[in-house]
């Protein structure tokens, strides 16, 4: 399918697989100098205007590139900027050990000085700076954003404040952005907040600090986040509805909120909101570009929209016999050998829904036998599939399933690929919005044409292959009818007609851009990135990784979120919100850690055989006690608490699961993990909750708005160690 708007974006990976050329005519002066900007703003800045300034080279100086004779407009060839990002030899910029700039990057960049090489657009004007709380000393920006949440939650009514969030973009201002970066990501927050709803109107972030425009509101109940999808469950018994609704599992996984413990502000967002609103975490507002990243990722994305774990349920779920729709020449089927995300054969066939469309895809790992659609179009042995079904808002939702129809988190990338992820990795949710940025994809199918050109009679029912495949006008007609549905609904998302896809550039940006400095120093909300650096000179965060910050150069975004406690605690900016909880956070340790403790299977590789024998192990190695609580986890997210509340392994002494005899492994598809948590101090017990089309959680009360409101003394998490293995059946 083409580009509406062949993108060439600002950011650190942006693969759009369209020419330069393209680009060249989509992108206007104004929007080349924009994306350019944020390029060298990403990539070049630390070393070339931030903390230095290499070679005499501010490089958001336009009228100084242009003056150095750095760049020549008009001549991209003449100009020494390009020579040195497309060179082949050592004077290349970036310079060796970091990461080139991609082929797109580089085609905007030529772009924009082949436009005369524009002038920068102005950087939005960053917040006055108002009356700082003690604890927030230095941190700009955050303190703003806590004083519009709290002046906003102040004008609600009672009965609307439980039910009213708040996301923010406002550290992109620290480290400075264009105004329209800045709605970019609120363009990109938008789309995400309605791909996750099952709700049938759209639904706007509201800006609440006027013009600024970076701190954003939302009603939870104009998208059923404030369902309460969980039942309580003990001793395998189910004991009520717990008090989680489906925002609350973001708050669960989120990585970047503090504690700010000398803050007025957040004291009284604590008692005028936090706890009476019920959220299981003191957190205020989540990051734009973090929710429009991860929460359209598993498992985040199919719990927001109750997506059950098979596809027989799913077909239910949404009203589709997708069977008696073939059977009866009711589904429209296509077929196409070249596709842009399969790498083989990829058949399409679309039903009709109660909300609009509903598409399936047959994806195979090779053309040959059954699986060259051409032997026979009306069976075929395909090894997966996705799925596209409208949303009731017009918008539209994914699933991914392997060849027997179960749920998967990630597609295998011998038979699809994500051209927009570093990895290539098409995972359920976010690369399916991505790729999809108008709908459904256009195609041209290539079945009914070879059939009717077919003589005699084919091995197959050429007249039902006919009927079940419509011709090239038909479903044209079908493609235009759901894309305009899609369209239709963005440009209620936007408010305006899409030009520019949004999820792209912000998730690509936060997701795979290598972070230099001063973004780092940005994200903790630093005025400036000098306090920064010379912190990531000492010793413990050398020991950390993280000294490349400190030279110029890059830390990776895993490895930043890693470590982001550590840094805030360094920087005294307050107690980081650890999410142990969280799905996505399968290991904790502090350093040092309180504990020497060991978890095992008996198997060095945890690869079992259908009827093989398992035995956990927990081996204290420490001179004190551990306190321990172990959970296992199905392949389809069902968990098990293992261990009776307060548990306790001996200093040096071993704890084994079962206590007599072994666990006999089930014939079972997938990986499934035990995981272990574990302090030199009791903590609290682990609430399994359970529920439809959600993974199981099992919640600690580590932090509880209510007992900050009512200062209750609560265990500091830092002290507990989580660890996980994966058991794998073959």
């Amino acid at each position: 399918m083409k580009l509406a708007l062949p993108l060439f974006v600002f950011l650190a990976a942006i693969v759009c697989g369209a020419g330069t050329a393209a680009a060249d005519d989509a992108a206007s002066a104004a929007d080349a100098a924009t994306r350019v900007k944020e390029i060298f703003r990403t990539r070049c800045f630390d070393c070339h205007g931030g903390v230095e300034t290499n070679a005499g080279v501010d490089v958001l100086d336009r009228e100084g590139l242009v003056r150095k004779d750095k760049v020549a407009p008009d001549a991209p060839d003449a100009s020494l900027l390009y020579q040195r990002i497309t060179a082949k030899d050592d004077s290349v910029m970036p310079p060796d050990g970091e990461p080139r700039l991609s082929p797109e990057e580089i085609a905007a960049v030529r772009a924009w000085i082949v436009a005369g090489a524009p002038d920068f657009p102005a950087d939005a004007a960053a917040p006055a700076e108002p009356e700082k709380d003690a604890g927030l000393e230095g941190v700009v920006g955050v303190d703003y954003v806590l004083k519009q949440i709290l002046a906003h939650v102040r004008s609600l009514s009672a009965r609307d404040r439980p039910f009213v969030r708040y996301f923010s973009t406002n550290h992109l201002l620290t480290g400075g952005a264009t105004r329209e970066e800045l709605d970019l990501h609120r363009d990109a927050l938008a789309k995400a907040i309605n791909h996750l709803s099952m709700q049938p109107q759209i639904v706007r972030p509201e800006a609440i600090d006027g013009e600024i425009a970076t701190v954003f509101a939302v009603d939870i109940r104009r998208l059923g986040w404030h369902d309460r999808p969980f039942q309580r469950v003990e001793n395998g018994r189910t004991t009520g509805t717990a008090d989680v609704n489906l925002y609350d599992l973001a708050l669960l996984e989120y990585p970047y909120a503090i504690l700010y413990e000398d803050s007025e502000t957040l004291d009284r967002l604590v008692q005028e909101y936090l706890a009476p609103s019920g959220m299981v975490r003191p957190i205020p507002y989540l990051r734009a570009d973090w929710f429009a990243s991860i929460a359209t990722q598993p498992p985040l994305y199919e719990d927001f929209l109750r997506l059950p774990f098979e596809l027989a349920e799913f077909e239910e779920l949404l009203g589709v016999d997708s069977e008696a729709n073939v059977a009866d020449f009711i589904a429209r089927r296509a077929g196409m050998t070249v596709s842009g995300v399969s790498r083989n054969n990829r058949v399409v066939e679309r039903h009709p829904h109660r909300h609009g469309a509903y598409w399936k895809s047959f994806d195979f790992a090779s053309s040959r036998g059954r699986q060259n659609m051409f032997h026979n179009p009306l069976e075929f042995d395909e090894d997966g599939g996705e799925f596209i079904f409208n949303l009731p808002n017009g918008l539209q939702g994914y699933f991914v399933s392997d060849a027997a129809g179960r749920r998967l988190v990630e597609a295998p990338t011998s038979i699809v690929t994500d051209k927009f992820a570093e990895d290539k990795t098409v995972r359920n949710g976010l690369s399916c919005m991505r790729c999809h940025e108008r709908g459904v994809k256009t195609f041209t199918d290539t079945i009914r044409p070879a059939v009717e050109s077919l003589p005699g009679s084919p091995g197959f029912k050429k007249r039902d292959v006919l009927d079940l495949y419509p011709t090239q006008e038909e479903m044209d007609e079908l493609l235009k009818e759901d894309e305009e549905r899609f369209m239709k609904a963005m440009e209620q998302v936007l408010g305006r007609p899409q030009t520019r896809e949004p999820l792209i550039p912000v998730s690509q940006r936060f997701l795979d851009a290598p972070l230099h400095l001063s973004p780092a120093a940005a994200e903790l909300g630093l005025p400036d990135a000098a306090h920064l650096a010379a912190l990531s000179r000492a010793p413990q965060f050398v020991s950390l990784g993280l000294a490349p910050l400190a030279s110029g150069g890059l830390v990776r975004r895993d490895m930043w979120e890693d470590y982001y406690d550590d840094i805030v605690r360094q920087l005294g900016l307050g107690a980081p919100v650890i999410p142990l909880d969280g799905l996505t956070i399968s290991e904790y340790t502090l350093q040092p850690a309180p504990l020497e403790i060991e978890l095992s299977t008996g198997s060095k590789t945890n690869v079992f055989s259908a009827g093989g024998e398992l035995v956990i192990s927990v081996v204290n190695r420490s001179a004190k006690d551990a306190h321990i609580e172990l959970i296992g986890t199905s392949a389809k997210g069902r968990k098990v608490i293992l261990t009776p509340p307060g548990t306790i392994v001996r200093a040096g002494e071993t704890f084994r699961f079962p206590e007599k005899g072994a666990i006999e492994i089930q014939p079972t598809v997938g990986k499934e993990q035990i995981t272990l948590f574990a302090c030199d101090r009791p903590f609290p017990i682990g609430q399994l909750l359970r529920g439809e089309g959600v993974a199981d959680r099992v919640m600690h009360r580590f932090y509880d708005p209510q007992s900050l409101r009512d200062n209750e003394p609560a265990l500091d998490p830092s002290r507990m160690i989580k660890t996980t293995i994966a058991i794998e059946t073959r």
